[in-house]
């Protein structure tokens, strides 16, 4: 017995899920391949923060920045 036209279509569309169900499958599994070393290094290395908290030298105001200076950006207004 023949099949009718709205079933053809929807196997070919069944077909056409699995495939590409099976493409990103496949992508996924790559792609987990090839950045497991990134992933390893992420948590295995500690980073250095960027940003420190200091305490001023000369007026004790505690802020935050990510230069090596020990004293805040007022009391280096005010030297000049």
């Amino acid at each position: 017995m023949a099949k009718s036209y709205e079933e053809q279509v929807e196997e070919l569309r069944r077909k056409q899920d699995e495939k590409a169900l099976n493409r990103r499958t496949k992508a996924i599994i790559q792609s987990d391949d090839s950045t497991r070393p990134l992933k390893m290094l992420k948590f295995h290395v500690k980073k250095k923060a960027l940003v420190k908290q200091i305490t001023c030298e000369r007026c004790g105001k505690t802020f935050k920045t990510n230069s090596d200076k020990k004293i805040c950006f007022d009391c280096q207004k005010r030297m000049g």
